[in-house]
């Protein structure tokens, strides 16, 4: 048997949904979030996501620790959505022959173990396809499958943020990093990792053929701060050149303050077109005429005075105030929102960001969306994240199991059900 080699694929059943992975199954074994959201993802298309989880739950339960005594635990359900939850003792043999029972009726499976672990598990991508010549391996590891850090143990904050340079750059000059947002590496990677599926899944459908398909955090941080490690690469690193003037160089394109304390950032890339609008806004269009500023190059030269002359501009007037007359001469900008703002934008509910979850145990009225869309395609209503083993004696009996052999599983500590509230 050759991995990834053409087989006759059964046919799906068409018209049953317009939800367009309806029938993909996806074996989620992982923990954390780079690769389980992205099976996330397909779990909003449709798909049947079976989340594998140890005994004692996916480490990613417990992440959010004492604060789970006073609030929900939000970080496991805004990934585990919509998701059945097995849990299971991968290494005793009852609980192995369960899983090569799964990977055999499995399209998908999605993994971000250490390459070590899976090795040891026999789950890497020989071993899985080895059970279904066909499938999509889908794999993501903190700093690729080559080289000396293949098994360095690693997350968002490690691989895609300090890693990739990110964590360096994006600060004020001469001031210390800042730690990464939770999951804030994490969420675009595993984007990545279901824009390959989608594309193996593709390639399956023309020519029968499986795939491995694979990624890093470390690869994704790359990608994100590729504009200046690109720079780099021809020699423009001016890192260690860096000052809080950095700020003023640029002042159409920089963060200023409102008299009522809201940092506005200002993003005028193309100053030809709304130069004159900005100076509408403003109300100082007699800049037009001053040397300094009445050509690009000029206001370049001259760019720590504009910027100078802008701070005190902004700090007149208050943010509301300032929102009515850029809109209205649609110069591009934003303010810098807190969560409480981001929770009640209407253009967060108004285009699906924010979407409705279905009635359950949940105390939520909403979660954040996956952040695609196609027109005239369902997306599925999100559904509560499972309790550990939520669905463990439903998935066996799936599979074929006696009851009395669910039952001796369960005792033996093979596998979990979640106790009924």
């Amino acid at each position: 048997t050759v991995c990834g080699a053409m087989v006759s694929l059964p046919k799906q059943n068409s018209g049953e949904s317009t939800m367009f992975l309806k029938g993909i199954k996806v074996l989620d074994i992982g923990s954390y979030i780079a690769g389980p959201a992205a099976a996330t993802v397909m779990a909003d298309f449709g798909a049947d996501v079976i989340k594998v989880e140890p005994l004692d739950g996916d480490p990613y339960r417990t992440l959010l620790g004492l604060v789970t005594l006073e609030y929900p635990n939000f970080f496991w359900d805004q990934d585990s959505r919509s998701k059945r939850s097995l849990s299971i003792d991968l290494s005793a043999p009852a609980g192995r022959q369960v899983i090569e029972k799964l990977i055999t009726l499995s399209d998908v499976v999605i993994t971000n173990y250490r390459p070590e672990l899976l090795e040891r598990l026999k789950l890497n991508y020989a071993d899985v396809c080895a059970i279904r010549e066909n499938v999509i391996y889908a794999q993501v590891n903190s700093y690729g499958l080559e080289g000396a850090d293949t098994n360095r143990t690693g997350f968002d904050a490690t691989a895609w943020w300090a890693r990739s340079g990110l964590m360096d750059f994006v600060r004020r000059p001469q001031t210390p990093p800042a730690v990464s947002a939770p999951g804030m590496g994490d969420h675009p990677t595993c984007m990545s990792l279901f824009g390959g599926i989608m594309g193996a899944l593709y390639r399956r459908e023309r020519t029968g053929e499986g795939a491995h398909v694979y990624t890093s955090l470390m690869a994704n941080g790359a990608w994100s701060h590729s504009m200046m490690i690109q720079g780099a690469l021809v020699g423009f690193d001016v890192s260690d050149q860096r000052s809080p003037d950095d700020l003023k160089r640029v002042p159409l394109a920089t963060m200023y303050v409102t008299s009522d304390d809201r940092v506005l950032l200002l993003s005028i890339l193309n100053p030809d077109k709304e130069w004159p609008k900005l100076l509408r806004a403003i109300e100082r269009t007699e800049w037009a005429d001053d040397p300094r500023f009445n050509e690009r190059m000029a206001r370049m030269m001259h760019g720590t005075e504009l910027y100078d002359l802008l701070v005190d501009v902004f700090a007149a007037d208050t943010a509301s105030n300032w929102r009515a007359r850029l809109d209205a001469e649609q110069i591009t900008y934003s303010f810098a929102h807190s969560l409480a703002e981001v929770v009640n934008d209407e253009q967060m509910y108004e285009n699906d960001v924010l979407t409705p979850m279905a009635e359950g145990k949940q105390l939520y009225a909403h979660t954040v969306n996956s952040p695609l869309w196609i027109a005239g395609v369902e997306k599925r209503m999100p559904v509560a994240a499972p309790d550990i083993g939520e669905h463990t004696v439903e998935i066996l009996s799936e599979l074929g199991l006696s009851p009395s052999d669910i039952e001796t599983m369960l005792t033996d500590d093979t596998a979990r059900q979640a106790e009924e509230e």
